[in-house]
């Protein structure tokens, strides 16, 4: 069956109309096996969907890898089936979130101090260390958030939507991009190296005590883009 077929998309810049989309990439992004998500345990107990706080994320501004301009969306047909998120990450704080937003993003979603005080409290048990090596860049350019619709995926709109990112990298000036992968991404693995990325450095389970499978981190040249 030809379900695997290159399809035609445009590629375009996300906009605040679009954060219901990028919502669901990062959900998407931050989910290393079905039915798990990063920010999960971050918010038992608050009563709060975890796509209800990714939205507000966005919203609030206090995703430190990427605001919604910084995402390009793959669209197929009218609809955005792919994305990804393109940006300099902080060099002084390579953690997922602006912890100056929090207070904005918890009256967005009506968490009182008590709520707002637990998940801080969590989020700095899993992310201690606000230059933690396993989460360094592995270039200024970095490419992060990449998801697919599932019945788009291996059809090429995602590594459109690289392309566009590897493009806009050198724009800016940039020499190298970065990208993550969990390790048994195999599919991710295949589109990066397809795309001219290389393995720069794997941090294994056990890096993570096992609670976590690893992760590689690619690097490549910017130029040339295939």
């Amino acid at each position: 069956m030809s379900d695997k077929q290159h399809i035609e998309v445009t590629v375009r810049r996300a906009t605040d109309a679009d954060i219901l989309f990028i919502a669901w990439v990062n959900y998407e992004a931050s989910s290393p096996e079905p039915g798990f998500c990063y920010w999960d345990p971050l918010l038992e107990g608050t009563n709060t969907p975890t796509m209800a706080f990714i939205e507000a994320m966005f919203r609030a501004r206090a995703l430190a890898w990427g605001d919604p301009e910084n995402f390009s969306l793959a669209v197929h047909n009218g609809q955005p089936i792919a994305g990804a998120s393109g940006f300099e990450m902080n060099a002084q704080d390579y953690r997922p979130l602006r912890e100056s937003r929090l207070p904005y993003l918890a009256s967005l979603i009506g968490w009182d101090d008590s709520k707002l005080n637990t998940f801080r409290e969590r989020y700095a048990a899993v992310w201690s260390d606000p230059q933690d090596i396993s989460i360094a860049p592995a270039a200024q350019w970095t490419i992060e958030c990449v998801a697919t619709k599932p019945e788009y995926r291996g059809r090429g709109a995602a590594k459109q939507v690289i392309r566009e990112l590897l493009d806009e990298g050198q724009r800016l000036g940039f020499s190298h991009a970065g990208i993550s992968v969990t390790v048994g991404n195999e599919s991710a693995q295949r589109a990066y190296e397809a795309l001219g990325f290389k393995m720069y450095v794997t941090y294994g389970s056990e890096y993570f005590n096992d609670q976590y499978p690893g992760t590689i981190k690619y690097r490549r040249r910017l130029g040339n883009v295939k």
